[in-house]
């Protein structure tokens, strides 16, 4: 066959950009996307500030750093879609594997300008979306508005990103994203503002670290690695939670939760692990893809044996965490607390069975006890039965002396058949149970309703969080203010229950507000706060008789 004829791949660069540029549909993901390539691409020596202006009014975020910069030739090549990583080329780890971060811009906005500044010459760039969408396929022509220009200025790049489209910029949204993500970035010791606002990396409570290595057989696939789970003194908010997954210092690629985040204790977990192998396995699979999804890719023979080592750790130390709960429900002051904190939720419910009707699209992650008879205001299907109680690791309970889950003996050549032990919820109970749903499934049918407890979150906490995974209240013990009125740990101080009444209703207020917003995020301001204050007025006089 001759080369005339020859059928070849091809691709329409306007197209692909497009395509890539729909990966970003944040203006967090878009905004982080451009610092993390400022932190990435530094002079040696040199510390890392990238200053981020968001301009609401001219629709546009600006970012500028004191990065290495860009000649000519540099920006060719930044704007050649998949070019290969110099850096990775030249042996050196980081991120830009598959060259789409110029597209960024495109998922929220309609232009891109490039001023970068190397070695006393000046490159200023812009693209436009009307200009990719008017062109031929082959290439997509950039207009270069100064071109190797003298200048005094030190190396450096601004990424302005104008004429967004979206109806508002989340500011705060990108400050969490950012603040989330340079934990990656930590050992350059970065600095990050956001307007006025200096990001950083948010140190976490922890109450526990535990550090784990791979099995001989796993670390023929992942490297002799180092594993560190650690276990917050509060609930994470989701941005928090899982395993980050750098490939090389700075190269972050993945984070990952196995499935934990909506299971009891799940919430609690994060950590990091580096796993330069999944550069270097040589696999025709990537191990993760071009979306910045955060996500590794199971089929991946390195990524497969790194997610199963991370679920396996995680649950681990997850279980270690139930036990450790489970003994301290034991205690005369926990069964007394216990009283307590179902007594201030039965009221909270009793208030949000009257409102539940707003609230119907939202949905209990876990089954929790409650006045509320079903998931938040949908009615008992026909035919369901009244709840039961199965031995397991979530509530206090009582449970029958002859054993727990035991198995009696089978025939000879047979398994020994599982017997479920059912029991009673008793908040005074040393046992513990779980929920199970008339089918016989365990949390097949699941209940409405917020819980509150009172947990030792530590002392640089508030003195409530809100977990919202599970619907639970948490008061925390550890507050100094919590701590002086609980005094020599007598429950019935009514100090202490007068304390916890205003925590749990004013965190209940927040949490419906919260909820709401959920539902509708773009409520206004007023809105929200009016409905908050009035959720607060109407649980604090329903509550009146127990300040007595």
């Amino acid at each position: 066959m001759s080369n005339a004829s020859a059928i070849k791949v091809t691709s329409h660069v306007g197209r692909d950009i497009l395509a890539s540029a729909a990966h970003f549909k944040t203006e967090a993901s878009v905004a982080w996307e451009y610092v993390a390539n400022s932190l990435q691409y530094i002079d040696s020596g040199v510390q890392p500030r990238v200053q981020v202006f968001v301009r609401q009014r001219q629709r546009e975020i600006e970012f500028r750093d004191n990065g290495r910069g860009m000649d000519s030739d540099d920006l060719q090549h930044f704007f050649t879609m998949h070019a290969e990583n110099l850096d990775r080329r030249a042996g050196q780890p980081g991120r830009g594997k598959f060259g789409t971060g110029k597209s960024a811009a495109f998922g929220i906005a309609n232009i891109l300008r490039v001023d970068t500044r190397r070695n006393g010459l000046r490159n200023v760039t812009e693209l436009r979306r009307e200009t990719i969408d008017v062109s031929d396929g082959k290439s997509v022509p950039v207009d270069w508005l100064i071109r190797n220009e003298a200048t005094d200025f030190p190396n450096g790049t601004t990424v302005t990103v104008s004429d967004i489209v979206l109806d508002r910029i989340n500011t705060a949204s990108i400050i969490e994203y950012i603040e989330r993500h340079l934990s990656a970035f930590r050992y350059r010791r970065p600095e990050v503002a956001v307007n006025d606002y200096v990001c950083s990396y948010r140190e976490i409570s922890v109450a526990k670290t535990s550090t784990f290595r791979p099995t001989a057989q796993q670390a023929q696939k992942i490297g002799d690695v180092e594993l560190v789970i650690k276990v917050a003194q509060a609930p994470l908010s989701e941005e928090d939670q899982g395993v980050l997954i750098t490939a090389g210092p700075g190269n972050l690629v993945a984070k990952e939760c196995a499935g934990l985040e909506k299971k009891e204790f799940g919430n609690y977990l994060f950590g990091e692990v580096d796993v330069p192998a999944l550069e270097t396995a040589d696999s025709p699979i990537q191990p993760y893809d071009s979306t910045r999804s955060m996500q590794l890719n199971p089929r991946h023979p390195v990524a497969a044996a790194l997610l199963s080592f991370i679920g396996s750790r995680l649950e681990e130390v997850r279980q270690d965490l139930l036990r450790d709960a489970k003994e301290a429900r034991k205690s005369e002051q926990a069964r007394r607390l216990a009283l307590e904190a179902k007594q201030i939720a039965e009221i909270i419910n009793r208030d949000f069975n009257d409102v539940r009707q707003r609230l119907h699209e939202i949905r209990s992650a876990s089954a929790r006890p409650g006045s509320t008879e079903a998931t938040f205001g949908d009615a008992l299907t026909g035919g369901a039965e009244p709840e039961t109680w199965i031995a397991g690791e979530q509530e206090p309970g009582r449970l029958p002396k002859t054993g727990r889950g035991e198995t009696s003996g089978g025939g000879v050549g047979r398994e020994a058949p599982k017997v479920t032990t059912k029991g009673l919820r008793d908040d005074v109970g040393t046992d513990s149970v779980d929920p199970m749903g008339g089918s016989g499934t365990r949390n097949s049918r699941p209940k409405g309703g917020f819980a509150v407890a009172y947990r030792n979150l530590g002392k640089e906490e508030g003195r409530s969080k809100y977990d919202a995974v599970s619907l639970t209240i948490l008061i925390n013990l550890d507050h100094p203010v919590v701590k002086a009125a609980l005094g020599d740990g007598n429950v019935q101080d009514t100090a202490f229950r007068r304390l916890s009444y205003e925590i749990a209703f004013g965190e209940y207020a927040m949490a419906l507000g919260y909820e709401v917003c959920r539902q509708d995020p773009n409520i206004p301001g007023d809105d929200l706060l009016y409905e908050v204050r009035t959720s607060l007025n109407r649980i604090s006089t329903a509550a009146a008789p127990l300040y007595r």
